[in-house]
């Protein structure tokens, strides 16, 4: 179990200085006021701040905490997160102060007051942006009381920490990339995978799902609606790579906010196609086999990328759709098909990006 740390609160110093200079008037020189009413006042004072030095830790020494937040977040977002305290014995806690880690100023700031709880566990919430993605740990809470009398403040590290996946930021397509994906998905040669337009199965509709691909007779029947799922054809299976190789175009290396643009326009693109009806896999340093899912399983992938010099030759599969994101055009191996590859130089005319990534 975590130690209660114990301090002297402001009030605390004024009451043991207040203290010790009543006792001390028994060396004062005579004196309107009497000296065994000074010294018994001064001894009250000695005996506040005792009994507050032990009672004060005993109604947060069994009290226990978590996090509640999603396992997974947006970078950049505002996001409502909060804590689960209980007290752990029938008193429940005192007024006290919740102190929890800011991911944006990257130090400890209270969070919320609380007041005095019986029954049942308290349920704070506050909000918190998450400015960089990847892993982050948040560290336990850490509960903060000056009861009773106000004069010694307890602090205690609440539960465990816990860790949040923040997703890469998702901006737009804008209109001049989807014109060059169909020219070039059009240019895509034909293949004799498996895999058809013809109808594959029904299933709920998902927010973003596009209109034409709604079943509205089979939707009717179940009242509910439904879209029709088809076969996928080999020319609509992407693959995405990102260059995780920390090359920068003169030879160097990358630099980080430039490797964080060309993550973002990965994302981005990644949620695109999955719109336009795509069945997309990530590649990189990070995943040289590819990573397949759903968007947030996706993105969780790219979350996770670094610049860990993997070649990037090295993360492109075989597979006639393929879309590289580097800083280095020139690296770019010669395959059957043409890959889609961009620059970091065009993302700007491409993407709609956050202006703190441009």
């Amino acid at each position: 179990m975590p130690a209660v740390r114990r301090s002297l609160t402001p009030l605390g110093w004024l009451v043991l200085a207040e203290a010790v200079v009543l006792i001390s008037s028994r060396w004062w020189p005579a004196s309107a006021i009497p000296e065994p009413a000074t010294i018994a006042l001064g001894l009250a004072l000695l005996v506040v701040v005792a009994l507050s030095w032990r009672l004060a830790p005993l109604r947060v020494v069994a009290a226990d905490a978590r996090w509640v937040v999603a396992a997974r977040v947006p970078m950049g977002d505002e996001v409502t997160v909060g804590a689960e305290i209980r007290a752990g014995d029938g008193d429940g806690l005192p007024p006290c102060t919740i102190s929890a880690w800011n991911p944006t100023t990257r130090k400890r700031e209270e969070a919320v007051r609380l007041r005095a709880t019986v029954e049942g566990p308290a349920r704070p919430t506050w909000t918190v942006r998450f400015p960089r993605r990847g892993v982050i740990a948040l560290p336990p809470l850490l509960l903060r009381s000056s009861q009773p009398f106000g004069v010694i403040a307890v602090e205690r590290a609440l539960g465990p920490g816990c860790e949040v996946v923040v997703l890469p930021v998702v901006g737009q397509l804008r209109k001049s990339l989807r014109e060059r994906l169909d020219s070039w998905s059009d240019e895509l040669v034909p293949t004799t995978d498996a895999g058809s337009d013809e109808f594959d199965h029904l299933r709920d509709y998902r927010r973003g799902d596009p209109l034409r691909a709604i079943h509205w007779r089979a939707s009717a029947r179940h009242r509910d609606l439904l879209v029709a799922e088809r076969q996928d054809p080999a020319c609509r299976r992407l693959a995405i790579v990102l260059d995780t190789s920390g090359r920068s175009a003169g030879g160097g290396v990358l630099e980080g906010r430039r490797f964080e643009k060309l993550v973002a326009a990965a994302a981005t693109l990644i949620d695109g196609c999955l719109r336009r009806g795509w069945q997309v896999s990530v590649h990189g340093g990070f995943s040289p086999a590819g990573l397949k899912g759903d968007l947030p399983r996706l993105l969780e992938g790219l979350a996770l990328a670094t610049m860990d010099g993997t070649p990037l030759v090295d993360c492109i599969p075989a597979q006639p759709a393929v879309a590289v994101f580097t800083a280095t055009p020139t690296d770019v191996p010669a395959l059957t098909i043409r890959p889609l590859v961009l620059g970091i130089d065009d993302l700007d005319t491409l993407f709609r990006l956050p202006a703190r990534l441009r």
